[in-house]
């Protein structure tokens, strides 16, 4: 069961597909407004918290764009281009309480023995989602693990996203069509980029993954 927590607000979406020709088919996607960035496939935050602890939605934008062209009735080539964006949502004024104690001793042996506790509040704390205060310093740091079973750490990196992008191409061959099925290959490519909101210094991180898939597929008729 899904619990919705906040209400989406201007939610846009636009959907068009239409043939080109005979052989090329070309479409768009696009989804915009704010607390939906659940619908996409790249899950990225709905909303954030303010320094008062009330929600505050992100804007977010979602958009796909297609061509498929069909030369002969056996070869298929596809090309897809998407992106998922994440909009800022950055406070300053977050408290935070901090606790200190101390161990009391006293100077002869024997003396009793106690504790003393410190608390030390603040408000000048800053958070939400983007914050330009936010240290990505070390995003591009890997820590060498420590063992077999002791993963590296990652450095110091908020690492927020602001958008997701991936384009995609690739082709389908029908070897085989008939009444004992079908049978039919293919290979695609895709190029993903993750990239984050810029913190101090206007560092911002980004991590690149190509990728490469091959697919044999045989249909039961």
């Amino acid at each position: 069961m899904h619990h919705q927590i906040v209400n989406d607000e201007a939610l846009q979406l636009i959907r068009v597909a239409v043939p080109v020709g005979k052989k090329l088919d070309a479409g768009l996607k696009f989804t915009a407004g704010s607390g939906i960035g659940r619908f996409g496939t790249a899950q990225l935050p709905d909303a954030t918290a303010r320094p008062d602890g009330t929600l505050a939605l992100l804007r977010s934008a979602q958009w796909l764009g297609r061509l498929e062209f069909h030369p002969t009735s056996k070869f298929d080539l596809y090309v897809y281009f998407g992106q998922e964006y994440a909009g800022r949502g950055a406070y300053t004024g977050y408290q935070s309480v901090k606790f200190t104690t101390t161990t009391l001793t006293g100077a002869a042996p024997g003396a009793p023995v106690g504790t003393a506790t410190t608390v030390t509040t603040s408000n000048t704390g800053f958070g939400g989602y983007g914050s330009p205060l936010a240290n990505n310093s070390g995003c591009s740091t890997e820590i060498t693990p420590t063992g077999t079973s002791t993963p590296g750490t990652g450095g110091t990196c908020a690492g927020d996203t602001r958008a997701i992008s991936e384009a995609t191409v690739g082709f389908w061959h029908k070897v085989y069509n008939g009444p004992k099925g079908g049978v039919r290959w293919g290979i695609q490519y895709s190029y993903v980029t993750r990239s984050g909101w810029s913190g101090l210094n206007d560092i911002a991180p980004k991590a690149v993954d190509n990728m490469l898939f091959t697919s044999l597929r045989y249909y039961i008729p």
